[in-house]
């Protein structure tokens, strides 16, 4: 999902959120001063701003959570204005009725003081009109900037004989590649090698098998419309791509929710993590020199990211620094040659895992550290840069990825993780299969619930390799 989608939900949400609570401030200065009802004065009821404030914290609390569910806050496909502005009018109602039956049940609970009903009714119209304000601004802003391309627009492959019905949207936020479906090659070349929003794909329904699988594997998804029948994925709902109705695949179970949540978990958990493991760290280092001081204590290994982005993997160093290969360093040794070597002698996993046992190129102070997995602690400054995850696939080498099927590449769509499904199940006893099917699972049945199961079976991992 790019930064702009990003960047335009957070801008929605913030005006919008502040929108409903300033709704509120405004009814409540309404109905001080009168009813606002021809012929009829009701008395002015007093409630004061303290008993107030938390019926505008759970008004906007609510209001988030039913425009959630309604898909209003959803990093997908652009909702045409008009639909957008239905869904804001259809939700909005409900939030007044849900919020009603709420304040009702909390009084006495929740609130000390009964709000007057005139001020929820003033709230809930000032709410929707600064809503569908706000909603249609932020449209035309964005429209003018992808017009004038102040805003780079993100690509669509288009997979149809008929191009016309798309090529009047060329104003909107997507630039479009236009490819016929007999064109096998070009369609695999850009899936491949180019970070696509969308693929859509208006051609044979028989031929589609094919590239929904490669639409799997680089984690783009895939549309069709909805007069199509259904094509079973990994799931499925309702999208659309500007103003045409479209049923959308995805290719994993992790939202764009999900997602900046789970970095929010991870930037937040790291840094408490890389606090409290100062000491260690310490020591650690300090065992690191005096067993081999020829090298960095902290070393960089030449890992595969999400999307098959090339980073610097951070480990505490286990190995005699001669024998470490030097990629990511720019220095060419016979480390490599070396390590080629060992794999054929001592190799204890199936190609093109490898495992040697008995490594003689480890420290003794080395192989403490690794056998308790506390070489990997630095590893959490890749999760506070973004490189990776607390949970996810294993990072891959460069040369190990080169051996892969195109298939095994589903396990780049998401970030590799410190930990994940292959290294608390079966962990080095896992075949190559066994591994991509633990880290596809993962993908496909992404969960809090599952996260947090990981985090607990990787505890009590560790605890049993500290018992042993």
């Amino acid at each position: 999902m790019s930064k702009v989608y990003i960047q335009k939900l957070l801008i929605t949400s913030i005006l919008e959120l502040s929108g409903v609570g300033f709704a509120f401030f405004i009814a409540y200065s309404l109905r001080l001063m009168r009813d606002w009802i021809p012929l009829i004065q009701l008395p002015i009821p007093y409630i004061s701003y303290e008993q107030f404030i938390p019926f505008v914290i759970s008004g906007v609390i609510i209001w988030c959570i039913v425009f959630i569910r309604a898909g209003l806050y959803s990093l997908r496909a652009h909702t045409p204005i008009v639909e957008e502005i239905r869904l804001i009018m259809t939700y909005s109602f409900f939030w007044f009725f849900i919020y009603i039956w709420f304040v009702y049940l909390s009084t006495g609970f929740i609130f000390s003081h009964e709000i007057p009903r005139l001020i929820i009714i003033y709230a809930y119209i000032i709410a929707t009109i600064f809503s569908v304000i706000v909603r249609y601004t932020i449209y035309t802003t964005y429209s003018i900037l992808y017009k004038i391309w102040y805003i780079e627009k993100e690509p669509i492959l288009v997979i149809s004989n008929n191009t016309d019905i798309w090529e009047i949207q060329e104003n909107n936020c997507y630039s479009y590649k236009y490819v016929e479906p007999a064109d096998r090659k070009s369609i695999e070349h850009i899936i491949r090698s180019e970070q696509l929003a969308y693929i859509i794909y208006l051609g044979d329904m028989d031929d589609i098998g094919n590239i929904a699988t490669l639409a799997k594997i680089y984690g783009i998804p895939l549309t069709y419309p909805q007069v199509s029948r259904h094509i079973p994925l990994s799931s499925s709902r309702e999208s659309w791509i500007w103003s045409i109705p479209m049923i959308e695949l995805r290719p994993v179970a992790i939202t764009a929710w999900w997602r900046i949540m789970k970095r929010w978990a991870d930037i937040i958990i790291s840094s408490l993590l890389i606090v409290i493991l100062i000491p260690v760290c310490m020591i650690v280092s300090l065992g690191i020199w005096i067993n081999d001081r020829s090298g960095p204590i902290i070393y960089r290994n030449r890992r595969i990211g999400q999307h098959g982005e090339i980073f610097a993997l951070y480990k505490f160093r286990y190995m005699y620094w001669q024998y470490c290969t030097k990629e990511e360093y720019g220095i060419s040794d016979d480390a490599m040659v070396y390590e080629e070597k060992l794999k054929k002698e001592n190799n204890t996993r199936i190609w093109p895992l490898y495992k040697i046992e008995n490594d003689p190129r480890r420290m003794w102070f080395g192989r403490i550290i690794e056998r308790l997995s506390i070489d990997e602690l630095p590893q959490l400054w890749n999760v506070l840069r973004g490189d990776m995850s607390l949970i996810g696939p294993r990072p891959h080498q460069p040369r190990e990825i080169e051996l892969y099927d195109e298939s095994d590449k589903q396990v780049l769509t998401i970030k590799p993780g410190i930990t994940g499904m292959a290294q608390v199940y079966g962990r080095d006893k896992n075949t190559f299969r066994e591994e991509i099917t633990l880290d596809t699972y993962y993908i496909e049945h992404y969960s809090l619930a599952l996260d947090i199961a990981i985090l607990l079976r990787t505890l009590l991992v560790v605890i049993q390799r500290v018992w042993k």
